[in-house]
């Protein structure tokens, strides 16, 4: 019976670095993300940079599986950039996304930011939530910044983190 429960066990995930080798899972999840997605090969040049700070939700069962989700940071100290952030759809609503952030900070605060900005769609409720709860607090606002797939412009909302 423990051998059906394990097959059956939904998936853990732990935050880990993660480089040029998870460029095209970081592709698909930006894709399922995103309007306007990045390429594998734009990931690979991200990823390969030295600074660009990148973690993973990686599953525990099967490491080398799809990722549930990343976050990829310029890290310029004493200031950090969130550049970009995806979690898989099927994984949203579960925790996912705020450990993955948590753990970020502060592998971005081990790096010597103290201050860390990203820019996110104003309409985007459920990342505002998750950035407020952070910590972030908006700065700023940019009119027609996101290109929608609709053609449709949207604001987005400068934030910043002081740790």
């Amino acid at each position: 019976m423990s051998l059906i429960k394990g097959f059956f066990a939904k998936p853990t995930y732990s935050v880990r670095a993660i480089g040029s080798e998870r460029a095209e899972e970081c592709e698909r999840l930006h894709g399922a993300s995103f309007a306007f997605p990045w390429s594998s090969s734009d990931f690979e040049s991200y990823l390969a940079d030295g600074a660009i700070i990148a973690d993973g939700a990686v599953n525990d069962l099967a490491p080398k599986g799809p990722l549930g989700g990343f976050i990829m940071s310029r890290l310029t100290p004493p200031d950090a950039e969130v550049l970009t952030f995806a979690v898989d759809p099927a994984r949203r609503g579960l925790g996912l996304g705020g450990a993955l952030l948590d753990r970020h900070l502060l592998n971005l605060e081990r790096g010597g930011a103290r201050l860390i900005f990203l820019e996110v769609a104003d309409d985007n409720a459920a990342a505002l939530a998750l950035y407020q709860r952070a910590g972030f607090k908006v700065i700023g606002k940019r009119d027609n910044y996101y290109q929608r797939a609709d053609g449709q412009r949207g604001a987005a909302l400068t934030m910043r983190l002081e740790l």
